[in-house]
């Protein structure tokens, strides 16, 4: 498996989502998670299946992008299964800090709209977008509800809108040379993801964040048919273990040659690790 959405549960992930969310959000995901350091965690995925995987910073409404970039760098450079993507602060020259982790070798931007309070289609990322389009790189994007802030009351806060799918197609509309990642198919607006996906040929559905097999059944039907080579395997770990993911994965009627794309093919055309 080639699971594009990882995050290490070490300090940076819990002091991101601070103890209360952190605690939601592991009820929301009914999930045991201690805290690890990155080599424990990639020994733990490698045992669960995975060969390699895409590891994603959690940004947070105000934070030091560089510092949590370079921790991304500083993991992914001493791995041989990983890529990294990195984190901007849209309000301290987001420019400046994605040109500074794409020269570092991180792969492109990941984009959490609510938790960092940001629409995709913000005019303060214009910048960022740029540069990433210049490098053929990749936008993934938290879209849909969330497991973050799930089950408290406001949601702790967090708002879904921010994470519409319809925001990213105006920016993948714009920036063709780069792939848009809509990270969990946008549910519940699942219809809107793959009407993007179909339209642009640039925009991935990523399949992390759920069972498999709680997943729709409409978006199995498109990835068995028309949009086989833009759909990416993921689990979300460590809310998600990949050992869960994969078994009911391996239940889901699929072609073997649409699995095999699913499961690590398209992921190694689109990351090039």
């Amino acid at each position: 498996m080639f699971d594009v959405h990882v995050h290490i549960p070490d300090e940076n992930l819990f002091e991101a989502l601070g103890e209360r969310v952190m605690e939601a959000s592991l009820k929301y995901f009914r999930a045991d998670v201690h805290r690890m350091g990155f080599r424990e965690a990639e020994e733990d995925l490698l045992a669960q299946g995975v060969k390699h995987y895409a590891l994603l910073p959690v940004p947070s409404r105000s934070f030091d992008a560089a510092k949590l970039n370079r921790v991304v760098h500083t993991y992914v450079s001493s791995s041989n299964i990983a890529v990294g993507l990195a984190a901007v602060d849209p309000s301290r020259e987001p420019g400046e800090q994605i040109r500074e982790a794409l020269k570092m070798g991180l792969k492109g931007l990941k984009l959490h709209p609510n938790l960092q309070f940001v629409y995709p289609n913000d005019p303060r990322l214009r910048r960022v977008y740029e540069s990433i389009d210049e490098a053929g790189g990749v936008v993934l994007v938290h879209t849909g509800t969330s497991g973050i802030g799930g089950g408290l009351r406001g949601g702790g806060g967090f708002k879904l809108d921010y994470s519409r799918p319809i925001w990213v197609d105006e920016v993948a509309a714009e920036y063709p040379n780069t792939s848009f990642i809509l990270a969990h198919f946008g549910w519940p607006w699942v219809s809107e993801a793959i009407a993007i996906s179909l339209q642009k040929a640039n925009v991935y559905l990523e399949l992390s964040g759920w069972s498999p097999k709680y997943i729709p059944q409409e978006v199995w039907s498109y990835t068995n048919t028309l949009l086989q080579d833009r759909v990416l395997a993921g689990s979300d770990y460590p809310f998600i273990k990949p050992r869960r993911w994969l078994e009911e994965f391996s239940r889901i009627p699929l072609r073997d040659d649409v699995r095999e794309k699913v499961l690590h093919l398209n992921a190694e055309r689109l990351f090039r690790p």
